[in-house]
């Protein structure tokens, strides 16, 4: 059993992939909406899904289906994000009218959300200066460059050995573009280039950035008038500290996750802690796995054997097989054991000279950086959080351990499944709010980012709100697709 520090992917519509060339190219304007569906401000589709079949030639991508001030939203631009939430939601399963119109308000809710910045901008005269300007094309650009060296890495080493476009010779190049052309071709007709298509993710990567740009102008307005006094600061603190006491002790494990860093969704500073707790920094030896392979080849085949004899020792059949079963059980049970010995007795070895080297005067610090895995030129530094109240249910090994140190004591070492861990006690956190003096300037400074964070969210939902009333939906975009989906 290993501890590794882990971040929680959002599994979100975020994270969907425009299904635009397969495997060659994803597109990079994600929807970040949250799987639901608007909150009734974006109306229905009317007249969505007719019996009268769509006629898909008469589909014209370029017409504008949503306007938002001077921004033009296009039907291609519907379709591909309408799509994405149809190929995400209902992939493998039967789609219906009232599903689809569901995923129709989810695409002019992502969509009006991703321009609002923009729009509102302009509303308000903010603008970009032709220095920020030029950053934001020179973030496409490079994140395009970086793209376009992928592709020609992948199609151009099909062994996938070269990952620096540089080590390319001119001949791979060639046939890169030859076979990226073709495929593009493919999906966007005759003549369709890589360069084309290139020029087409600068266009649609600058959008994103620009975006960007303006949020980041829209939310020193939404901040400007934030106070951090006082006052406000206790209200922040005794709001965050309910909601903590909420959570924590509906799930304590949730607070484990934001310690151990497997939780994106951490709160700006612990201020409530449900369980008598131990931040331990950690040695860990890994069990040495170099035969670990032959180790499950032989129990996968005693297992085998083990059928094989139970079913003929029922019905009495074939002893002399049994016999043959019986010595070749026992030899691969010899072989796993030693093998799990040496393999422990590496371990083990490898442990007992980091604790020698602690007795003989090697700093705790010094032992992490010698012994625990980490890359080139960076700290070997490794902390972790457990319950010490008997309720810790990951790693109970390490809590009892760590229950009968004192505060910059460390442990013999201790074995869980084959891996070997030192633990030093950094300090226990008691069951219960944390005490508030000893959070200083720390509070206030998590304070301070709550309320900007609460005044940004509070300002683009109000604006998100104003984008979704001002925009205008031109309707026979989105009744031809539905339409065409029901077929």
């Amino acid at each position: 059993m290993k501890i590794q520090i882990k971040i929680l992917a959002i599994v979100t519509a975020a994270l969907m992939l425009l299904p635009l060339l397969g495997c060659l190219v994803p597109k990079d304007t994600e929807p970040a909406a949250e799987p639901t569906a608007a909150n009734g401000a974006v109306p229905a589709p009317d007249g969505a899904g007719t019996d009268a079949p769509a006629d898909e030639a008469a589909f014209d991508k370029d017409a504008i289906a949503i306007e938002l001030g001077d921004i033009q939203i296009t039907a291609e631009e519907v379709q591909n994000t309408f799509d994405q939430y149809v190929n995400y939601f209902a992939y493998g399963y039967g789609m219906d009218e009232e599903s689809l119109e569901q995923f129709m308000r989810m695409t002019e809710e992502w969509l009006i959300e991703a321009r609002m910045p923009e729009w509102k901008a302009a509303e308000l005269g903010v603008t970009l200066s032709a220095e920020e300007e030029a950053a934001c094309s020179a973030d496409a650009q490079a994140e395009v460059d970086e793209e376009r060296d992928s592709l020609l890495c992948y199609y151009g080493d099909p062994e996938g050995m070269i990952e620096d476009v540089t080590l390319l010779t001119d001949e791979q190049k060639a046939e890169a573009i030859e076979t990226i052309d073709g495929e593009l071709a493919m999906m966007f007709g005759e003549g369709f280039s890589f360069e084309d298509y290139l020029a087409m993710r600068y266009a649609d990567i600058l959008k994103g950035v620009r975006a960007d740009a303006y949020t980041a102008l829209l939310e020193e307005r939404a901040i400007a008038g934030v106070t951090v006094d006082d006052a406000a600061i206790d209200a922040w603190y005794e709001k965050e500290l309910d909601d903590q006491k909420s959570e924590f002790d509906e799930d304590p494990v949730l607070f484990l996750d934001r310690q151990n860093g497997r939780s994106l969704d951490e709160s700006p500073l612990c201020l409530y802690v449900p369980a008598d707790a131990a931040r331990l920094e950690i040695i860990c030896i890994p069990a040495d796995e170099s035969a670990q392979d032959r180790i499950d080849e032989n129990t996968l085949r005693m297992t085998e054997l083990e059928a094989e004899y139970g079913a003929l020792k029922l019905n009495g059949k074939d002893e002399e097989r049994q016999a043959e079963i019986e010595t070749e059980y026992t030899a691969l049970r010899a072989e796993t054991e030693t093998l799990k010995t040496e393999q422990d007795g590496k371990a083990s070895g490898i442990a007992k000279l980091a604790y020698d080297a602690l007795n003989g005067g090697m700093t705790f610090e010094a032992a992490m950086d010698q012994y625990n895995a980490h890359d080139e030129g960076e700290s070997g530094s490794y902390e972790w959080t457990v319950f010490t109240d008997g309720s810790e249910t990951e790693f109970p090994a390490l809590a009892e351990a760590a229950a009968k140190l004192e505060a910059g004591a460390y442990s013999e070492p201790i074995s869980v499944d084959g891996d070997y861990y030192i633990i030093r006690l950094k300090e226990i956190r008691p069951k219960g709010a944390v005490d508030r003096a000893s959070l200083g300037e720390t509070l206030r400074a998590a304070a301070a980012e709550g309320l900007r964070e609460e005044a940004r969210q509070t300002q683009h939902d109000a604006w998100l709100e104003e984008a979704k009333t001002a925009a205008v939906y031109h309707r026979e975009t989105y009744e031809m697709l539905i339409s065409m989906y029901l077929g």
